[in-house]
């Protein structure tokens, strides 16, 4: 799969067009060596893998009105074959079809940020676009999660320090990314990510999977306290690091959306606040998660921003 597809609505191409983007891609882009076209009719193939742009254009004045696409593939070598890593691919679609929308299409494995950018300004500075009208926008699945913020305190103080610099930074970030992630191992959430100095944990949960999903997560935040100022004691960090870290824990309705497979509704944003504000060595349970008595888990109340006084329970970890 391409980990990068560019979509240029461009809304009328002619081949001899499509040759000039194409062959200015080539000049540009110092790994490519060859090129080959291809064009699809509604009715079958026109034109496969000619490099003879002469022969191409006869083909395309023969078939006037039937083309449904030009591709062009671009290769390291004459002996690449389609498919192998590195190489590149153009599109050009005067029409709708496959759920492909109309315009130039280019995809890559990989490529420099720097000459796509000029690629681009070739594209945008040569040809009008078509105004797109609408913003693609997605409402989300609905779904019940099961969230966790954890925090390490006075962290953004602590960096602040002359002597702390970023290679250090992300060295205590990801190894207390990692301690969070072997920490919820026996039942691993569907997302964990950065969310500021601490690390979010979201679990999708239903009936079957709920209190398996609880339960390892409270007794992952028992452990973790223990274990991080164990593991900031060891020779890796010599400048030391902040041994406190406060977590939140929420449960409810939020939504799943296809963007990086993330999760926004309120569990999410309450468990934030509550790990905000939670003292080191603490968890704030939202009263409504389920089934938490067992932990040892006293009741209070607390103030929140935007949220005002919440009831939760207080969790004592080790």
């Amino acid at each position: 799969m391409a980990l990068i597809h560019r979509h240029y609505t461009i809304p009328k191409l002619d081949f001899r067009d499509f040759w000039d983007i194409c062959s200015h891609y080539l000049r540009i882009h110092p790994k490519y060596r060859n090129i080959i076209y291809s064009i699809d009719g509604f009715s079958g193939p026109i034109c496969e893998n000619e490099s003879d742009v002469s022969k191409v254009l006869r083909l395309i004045a023969l078939h006037q009105g039937e083309v449904r696409r030009y591709v062009a593939r671009y290769y390291l070598s004459p002996a690449s074959e389609p498919g192998d890593y590195g190489n590149a691919k153009m599109e050009y679609l005067p029409e709708a079809h496959d759920f492909q929308p109309v315009g130039l299409h280019f995809y890559a494995d990989t490529d420099n940020k720097l000459l796509i950018y000029q690629f681009e300004d070739f594209i945008y500075n040569g040809y009008s676009f078509e105004e797109q009208d609408t913003t693609e926008i997605e409402y989300g699945l609905p779904c019940e999660v099961l969230a966790s913020v954890i925090d390490i305190r006075s962290f953004s103080s602590f960096c602040e320090q002359p002597d702390i610099e970023s290679p250090y930074t992300c060295g205590l970030m990801t190894a207390f990314y990692n301690m969070v992630r072997n920490g919820f191992k026996r039942y691993p959430p569907d997302l964990v990510k950065f969310l500021g100095d601490g690390v979010l944990a979201v679990w999708q949960t239903t009936s079957k999977d709920r209190k398996v999903a609880i339960e390892t997560c409270l007794d992952g935040l028992k452990q973790m306290p223990m274990t991080w100022r164990h593991l900031v004691q060891g020779p890796e960090f010599t400048h030391g690091a902040p041994e406190g870290i406060g977590s939140g824990v929420s449960f409810g309705l939020a939504s799943k959306i296809s963007i990086d497979n993330d999760y926004i509704g309120r569990p999410i944003n309450l468990a934030s606040r509550l790990c905000s504000v939670c003292p080191p060595a603490k968890t704030y349970i939202a009263r409504n998660v389920p089934d938490v008595e067992e932990y040892g888990v006293k009741p209070l109340a607390i103030r929140l921003k935007s949220y005002g006084e919440q009831k939760v329970w207080l969790m004592d970890v080790i």
